[in-house]
Order: C-alpha cells, then sequence, then structure tokens
C-alpha cells in the first residue's frame, strides 16, 4: 500500500524530518502541500507534519485537517510535528489535532524542531535541534 507523507514547512525543519522519514518508509509519495493539492483518495495510508508556531500547526496542515477530517477517518494516518519546545507536545497535539483522528491515529509524535530565528544556515548541520530516533521509531511504528 502507498504511503503519501503530505507536510507544510515555513523554516525547513519539516522538511528536513520528511527526507529522513521517506528513507524509512518505502513506497511514499512525498508532497508539500504549498506546492501541489495531492488527490487523498489514491491513498490508503497518509502522515501529516506541520511545524509549529505559537502552539499552531503552521495554517497549511491546519486547514487541510479541517477541510478532509471525514476523509482521513477512512485512512491510515500518522501525525508528526516540529516544535522546539518537547515540554509543550502534548498540549499542542491537543489543541490541533481533533480527538477522533488522534484516537484513530497509528501514531502522534514530535520531531523536535528549532525557533525560526536559529534555523540552520545553509552549510550547517540541518538536523540540528531533530530528534532522528524519534522519527526512526515513528517508522517503525507506522509500518506495523
Amino acid at each position: 500500500m502507498a504511503v503519501l507523507i503530505l507536510y507544510a514547512t515555513k523554516t525547513g525543519a519539516t522538511e528536513q524530518c520528511i527526507q529522513v522519514l521517506a528513507k524509512e518508509i518505502s513506497n511514499c509519495t512525498l508532497c508539500n502541500i504549498e506546492m501541489e493539492k495531492p488527490n487523498i483518495e489514491d491513498f490508503d495510508q497518509i502522515i501529516l507534519g506541520a511545524g509549529v508556531r505559537d502552539k499552531k500547526i503552521y495554517k497549511p496542515i491546519r486547514d487541510f485537517i479541517k477541510k478532509n477530517h471525514n476523509e482521513l477517518l477512512k485512512k491510515r494516518m500518522g501525525y508528526f510535528i516540529c516544535n522546539e519546545k518537547p515540554k509543550e507536545t502534548a498540549e499542542i497535539i491537543e489543541r490541533n489535532i481533533p480527538a477522533d483522528l488522534k484516537e484513530a491515529a497509528v501514531c502522534i509524535e514530535s520531531f523536535g524542531g528549532y525557533k525560526a530565528y536559529a534555523a540552520p544556515k545553509e552549510g550547517t548541520d540541518q538536523l540540528k535541534g531533530i530528534f532522528l530516533d524519534k522519527i526512526k521509531a515513528f517508522s517503525e511504528n507506522f509500518k506495523k
């Protein structure tokens, strides 16, 4: 079964995580929702990823969840966020992912992140602040 990994990124952390995740999950299609609108009916499994600012997931993914809520309940779903404050992860997930979608999800995780003004400069470690072990664990849980 093909997997759609749908994401939106502002500072690039989410895209960095997507690249790592795509190496862990075979037969996946990557889609930046700001560049294209996928036909989710073509996929049985979907992973949604977004960065967080002011305790809200990035608006394109928030809007996608609202618009496709009922259809997402029919899919095998995973959600991840990129946030630089791990202590706020549970609150962010609670505020941004509807209860029925959370309950139906295979896995939900924070992969870490960084503040927008502290985004890694080109030529430096682009995965600074990202928890690679959490990406690996997420992919293993999703593949089960």
